[in-house]
C-alpha cells in the first residue's frame, strides 16, 4: 500500500492466468442411450424433472438432473433417493467428437451406476448395445468398466411386444450379465422393478467403494 490510506496499489510480483474450468454433474444414476432410445421419458416417470420430450432425435441438448424420492413408494423400494442424469444421447463416434456426446461423456464418469437404455423400436438392439459400449471405452476404460443394467425400452407399443422376447434375448446374449429388463416408461411396466434393482446395485456399489477404501486406508503409511 502506498502512504496515503485512501489509495492503494496493486501488489507487484502477481501472476495472470486464463483459466478454463468444467462443471460435471453428480449423480448416483446416469441415463444413456442413443438419441430418443427414452431417457428423458424415463426420467420423467421416476422423477419430479420435466425434459423436453418429442419424438425426434437429440430432443435433449443438455444434461438433467432428477431425484427419484423412494418414499413415493412407501414399503415396496428400500433406501435413500437416487439421483439421475439423462444425459444427452450418443452416436457412433461420439468419443471423437461427433454429435453432442463428447461434450456430456465426462459427467458419466461422476455416476456410480449406467442405466443404458435401448430403443426397443430398434431392429439392431445388440448393435446398438454395443456400439454405445463401444464409444464409453475408447473414452475411459475406466467409464467403459462401471456397473450397467441395461433396459429395452417402449414395450407397451404393439409392434415391439410382438418382437419383445427376441429382442431380450439378443441383449442377454451380448451384455455378459443378466441385469436386462424390458419396461415402458409410458405406462409404467417394470418401473418399479427398476427401482427395485437399481437400488440394490447402488447399494451394492456403494458397499464396494467403502471396503475399497477401508483397505486403502489400512494400507497407507502410518496406518496401525
Amino acid at each position: 500500500a502506498s502512504g496515503n490510506p485512501d489509495k492503494v496499489s496493486p501488489p507487484s510480483g502477481g501472476t495472470k492466468l486464463w483459466l478454463t474450468l468444467q462443471m460435471t454433474l453428480v449423480a448416483d444414476v446416469g441415463l444413456l442411450g442413443f438419441p430418443n432410445a427414452g431417457k428423458s421419458t424415463l426420467l420423467r416417470a421416476v422423477t419430479r424433472a420435466r425434459p423436453k420430450v418429442a419424438n425426434y432425435p437429440f430432443t435433449t441438448l443438455i444434461p438433467n438432473l432428477g431425484v427419484c424420492d423412494l418414499e413415493r413408494f412407501r414399503d415396496k423400494v428400500a433406501g435413500p433417493a437416487i439421483v439421475m442424469l439423462d444425459i444427452p444421447g450418443l452416436i457412433e463416434g461420439a468419443a471423437a467428437g461427433k454429435g453432442l456426446g463428447l461434450a456430456f461423456l465426462r459427467h458419466t464418469e461422476r455416476c456410480r451406476v449406467l442405466l443404458h437404455l435401448v430403443d426397443g423400436e430398434s431392429k439392431t438392439p445388440a448393435q446398438d448395445f454395443e456400439a454405445i459400449n463401444k464409444e464409453l471405452k475408447i473414452y475411459s476404460k475406466e467409464l467403459s468398466a462401471k456397473p450397467q443394467a441395461v433396459l429395452l425400452t417402449k414395450t407397451d407399443l404393439p409392434h415391439v411386444k410382438g418382437e419383445l422376447a427376441q429382442k431380450l434375448e439378443a441383449l442377454k446374449g451380448v451384455t455378459g450379465h443378466g441385469r436386462v429388463l424390458a419396461i415402458s416408461s409410458a405406462d409404467g411396466s417394470n418401473l418399479l422393478e427398476l427401482l427395485q434393482r437399481t437400488r440394490g446395485l447402488l447399494d451394492r456399489v456403494e458397499r464396494a467403494e467403502a471396503t475399497r477404501q477401508m483397505e486403502q486406508a489400512q494400507g497407507a503409511p502410518g496406518s496401525a
